[in-house]
């Protein structure tokens, strides 16, 4: 079989505070040049200059969080780093709406079970991502 990416669905709540986040510490330095009379526009440029690394961390999750399932592995991928985790090591998979700091942009997730281990994903097609990962081990027990 060939590898197959998903991507992670995004909760709306999650894209506003991130998206609003990054665009505030853009408008924070030109709100305060335009406030102070004594602040120049060189230096507001600079300050977001400096600033956008902190931005692009902010947001490096939209355009990295995917889960790669390969013949043998199940690839998460939040953008900073990739977790491998072998097929024949998940026992179950079932549904989470937990909060808790995970490579998912949603709070719509499948908690991967493996190994005495837990790992939170959010699948956008979630029927898909079920077929083909059973089509790769048919002994990962699917909880609904």
């Amino acid at each position: 079989m060939s590898d197959i990416v998903f991507i992670s669905k995004v909760d709306f709540w999650i894209a506003l505070v991130l998206w609003g986040s990054s665009l505030l510490v853009i408008a924070i330095p030109f709100w305060q040049w335009k406030r102070n009379e004594n602040g120049s526009l060189a230096q507001s440029i600079l300050l977001t200059i400096i600033l956008l690394p902190f931005i692009a961390l902010m947001l490096m999750p939209f355009f990295g969080t995917k889960y790669t399932l390969t013949d043998s592995q199940l690839l998460v991928n939040n953008g900073f780093f990739t977790q491998r985790i072998e097929l024949a090591d998940i026992t179950y998979i079932t549904p989470s709406r937990s909060s808790i700091s995970a490579p998912a942009l949603s709070l719509d997730r499948l908690e991967i079970n493996y190994q005495n281990k837990e790992v939170l994903i959010s699948p956008k097609d979630k029927p898909q991502f079920y077929r083909e990962i059973q089509a790769r081990n048919p002994s990962i027990m699917i909880v609904e």
